[in-house]
C-alpha cells in the first residue's frame, strides 16, 4: 500500500483509495497534499504492478477481497473511507462488505467514481477477450489511456495482460444481495461517460440507509485523470465538512476496536 505523509497521531481519517482498471497505486502520489489535514491517503496496491510485479495478475474480485480486508485490518482504529473509481469501486465495495461480515467498522463514507451500482453488469463485458489488435482499438475508444502505452511495443506487452485481467474482473464480477451500509455515499460521475447509465447511477441509492448523493464533473470515463484537480478540490471540501461531522459525533477511533494502535 502506498501511505500518505501524515503522522499516525495526527490521523483523523483515513482514506483507502482504489485505482482504475491497468493503473497502479501511484495515480494517487498527489492526493495527500490536495487533501485536508488529518486525512490520510492509503491506496491499495493490486498484485501484477509496480512494487507487486512480480505476484500473479487477480482476474476476479475474489481474489481480493479477503487478501486486502486482511491488509486493511490494523488501520482500521480511526474512522475511514473508500475512493474508488471504475473497476477500483468494485474492489473496495467488496471489501467493505467483508470487512461488515467480519464484525469490523464500517466506513464513515464510501465515494463511488466513474461506476454503476454493482447490481448493474459492466457495459463492455466480452471486450477483455478480444484478440490484442481488437483490444487495442476498444480501449483507444475510451480516450483515456497515453498512446504512448498502445503504441510502443515494450510498454504495451507489460501493460496489455494488467489491463485485461482488471477488466477481466469487472465482466466476472458477480453481484449478491446484502444488506445496505449505514454510511452515506457520494457518486462522482462524468458527463459524457457511455460506461454507466442513469440507472446504474441511480442504483447506488439501495446500498445505503443514509443519503446518496451525486456529484457531476465534465468529461468522460476518465474525468478522475482530465479534470484532477477540479475532482480533488471538491474532495478537500467534502472531506473537510465529513471531519466536522465526525468530530461533532465524538467519533476519533476509540472505544470501538480499543485504543489507536502505535505505530512506527
Amino acid at each position: 500500500m502506498f501511505h500518505g505523509k501524515s503522522q499516525p497521531e495526527a490521523v483523523r481519517l483515513r482514506l483507502f483509495c482504489f485505482h482504475h482498471a491497468g493503473a497502479a497505486a501511484s495515480m494517487f502520489h498527489s492526493w495527500p497534499d490536495q487533501l485536508p489535514a488529518g486525512v490520510e491517503v492509503i491506496a491499495v496496491q493490486l498484485p501484477g504492478r509496480e512494487y507487486r510485479f512480480s505476484e500473479p495478475l487477480a482476474t476476479n474480485v475474489r481474489q481480493l477481497e479477503k487478501p486486502i480486508a486482511d491488509a486493511l485490518e490494523p488501520y482500521l482504529d480511526r474512522p475511514y473511507a473508500f475512493f474508488g473509481h471504475s473497476m477500483g469501486i468494485l474492489v473496495g465495495f467488496n471489501v467493505a462488505r467483508t470487512l461488515r461480515e467480519r464484525g469490523r467498522r464500517q466506513p464513515s463514507m464510501i465515494i463511488a467514481s466513474g461506476r454503476s451500482s454493482p447490481q448493474f453488469m459492466w457495459t463492455d463485458k466480452g471486450m477483455e477477450t478480444l484478440p490484442d489488435e481488437d483490444f487495442v482499438t476498444a480501449v483507444r475508444d475510451y480516450n483515456g489511456t497515453p498512446e504512448e502505452l498502445l503504441r510502443e511495443e515494450a510498454l504495451r506487452e507489460l501493460w496489455l495482460p494488467r489491463l485485461r485481467a482488471d477488466l477481466t474482473i469487472s465482466a466476472t464480477y458477480e453481484y449478491f444481495e446484502k444488506p445496505p451500509f449505514t454510511c452515506p455515499i457520494l457518486v462522482f460521475h462524468g458527463d459524457n461517460d457511455r460506461l454507466v447509465s442513469k440507472e446504474g447511477l441511480a442504483g447506488w441509492q439501495v446500498h445505503s440507509s443514509e443519503p446518496v448523493n451525486y456529484v457531476r464533473f465534465s468529461g468522460n470515463h476518465f474525468f478522475l485523470l482530465k479534470s484532477e484537480q477540479e475532482v480533488l478540490a471538491k474532495l478537500h471540501i467534502i472531506l473537510k465538512n465529513h471531519l466536522i461531522h465526525l468530530e461533532k459525533n465524538n467519533d476519533n477511533g476509540k472505544g470501538f476496536l480499543g485504543d489507536p494502535l502505535e505505530r512506527t
